[in-house]
């Protein structure tokens, strides 16, 4: 085993992790990439996850696979970092040093504060600025999370909060903070929820599991505050029948928005919307796999996976929708206003993000590039990043001026985050890690990467 593979990465735990860590972090992954959920993709990563399961799990198995990962290092120490190969930049002489494994190459970001969590692997973050610094969110697949007040390289813990026990699997895959900083709102493919971002209580949890949701990108949401002090909840989500013998079909043709307010029941519902991608008459395919909701709820954006006219093979579309057009005569049906045809479905995988006015959508392209669609104008720019690895995460900053790549998909690779600029189509920073990266976001031109170590660490 001259490379071996790092099984502590692949189940996404520490090097000191206990047996009940291991076992609960293989069964968070294995209901996460069954094959019969994730397809063809997903067999080959619960190959991985099986074999570092089967080693990591058996004592003496383990041992021996330490020595041979780490060699003469001690791996249970928290100075040491196992990896087979050291990374090494292009030019050392470019280098700045932040710690005794996190470094980058000189670029516009520079090592800010690093936060070590409690809540396990992280696999949600966001954040927004504050009038003094910023407000930041993260949580786990098991449904714990904190927020943190952070002022400068002052960090302080203000709230804890955990999704209802209801939806503990993959409990929480995407977090969004209000521009407000109040509320914050989170989900998974069973439910969603609310807390108030100050003291951490949850204040609505709305169950998913009658929509047609794959998974996290299946829908979207946005928090306010309204003038009033009303707080409210829009939602995106798969569109649900009002007749329950209606086909599911209709849920991955069409999106329902609505709006719910905090305190009022919980199937209390305002200002519902649909927004019908093709009818569902229409014998031809379509499937809509991510929906994205402006922060102000009044943009959509969609991307459809469909068999459209004179192609033979199915196609992805992105769609802009406008929620709330001025109507010449008084309609205020949603209107679709740029329809863009990215590539074939097989080709455009996950993960998919956006920024947070909808303007711009990114997804991985071929397995090795990044398709990045300015749904405003019309056109889309690529990116030769490299393989992707089935952990990629990307980022783009609100403003679109940065690309943040993490490709993970090699030991070599491995905790690496390229940063691109959208506006010259060039890397212009590398960002080093000791661990492979669990989450990433923007909070305007602050990046934030989250580690399979349970920490966080803050690039400014």
């Amino acid at each position: 085993m001259d490379t071996p593979e790092n099984y502590y990465a692949i189940l996404g735990i520490p090097v000191d992790a206990d047996n009940d860590t291991i076992k609960r972090a293989y069964r968070q992954l294995a209901r996460r990439f069954h094959p019969d959920l994730a397809g063809p993709e997903g067999a080959l990563e619960m190959k991985r996850i099986n074999r570092a399961y089967s080693v990591l799990e058996d004592a003496e198995k383990r041992q021996q696979y330490d020595v041979i990962l780490g060699g003469v290092v001690d791996l249970r120490s928290r100075i040491a970092r196992p990896r087979s190969r050291p990374h090494m930049p292009d030019n050392p002489a470019d280098v700045e040093f932040s710690g005794l494994h996190t470094f980058s190459t000189r670029g516009p970001l520079h090592a800010g504060p690093v936060i070590t969590t409690n809540h396990g692997v992280t696999s949600a973050v966001h954040g927004w600025r504050t009038v003094h610094g910023m407000r930041l969110a993260a949580g786990s697949l098991d449904g714990d999370g904190t927020i943190w007040e952070i002022t400068r390289d002052n960090v302080v813990t203000s709230a804890r909060f955990r999704s209802d026990p209801t939806f503990t699997v993959e409990a929480l895959r995407a977090l969004r903070i209000s521009q407000a900083g109040t509320l914050l709102a989170g989900w998974n493919r069973l439910g969603l929820h609310v807390w108030d971002a100050y003291k951490g209580d949850l204040l609505w949890s709305y169950p998913l599991t009658d929509r047609a949701v794959s998974n996290h990108y299946s829908l979207d949401a946005c928090l306010q505050v309204m003038d009033t002090s009303k707080r409210v909840a829009h939602l995106a989500l798969p569109y649900l029948s009002e007749d329950t013998r209606a086909p599911r079909s209709l849920g991955v043709r069409s999106s329902d928005v609505f709006s719910h307010e905090m305190g009022s029941p919980t199937s209390a519902v305002f200002d519902p919307l649909i927004c019908a991608e093709e009818g569902s008459d229409r014998r031809s395919f379509w499937a809509i796999r991510m929906r994205a909701l402006s922060q102000d709820a009044r943009t959509l954006v969609t991307l459809s996976c469909a068999q459209v006219p004179n192609e033979s093979q199915q196609m992805v579309i992105v769609r802009r929708w406008n929620l709330h057009p001025k109507g010449k005569l008084g309609s205020k049906a949603p209107q679709i206003e740029a329809s863009l045809l990215m590539g074939r479905c097989e080709d455009c995988t996950p993960p998919y993000v956006a920024t947070p006015d909808a303007a711009w959508v990114a997804f991985v392209y071929q397995g090795a590039k990044v398709r990045l669609c300015d749904t405003i104008n019309g056109t889309y720019s690529e990116f030769a990043c490299g393989t992707m690895g089935s952990s990629a995460r990307l980022a783009i900053s609100p403003n679109a001026q940065w690309l943040a790549v993490a490709r993970e998909d090699s030991e070599i690779n491995e905790g690496v985050i390229d940063l691109w600029s959208i506006t010259t189509g060039q890397i212009v920073q590398k960002l080093y890690h000791p661990w492979q990266i669990s989450a990433l976001d923007f909070v305007e031109d602050q990046l934030i990467a989250a580690l399979t170590d349970g920490t966080i660490q803050l690039w400014q």
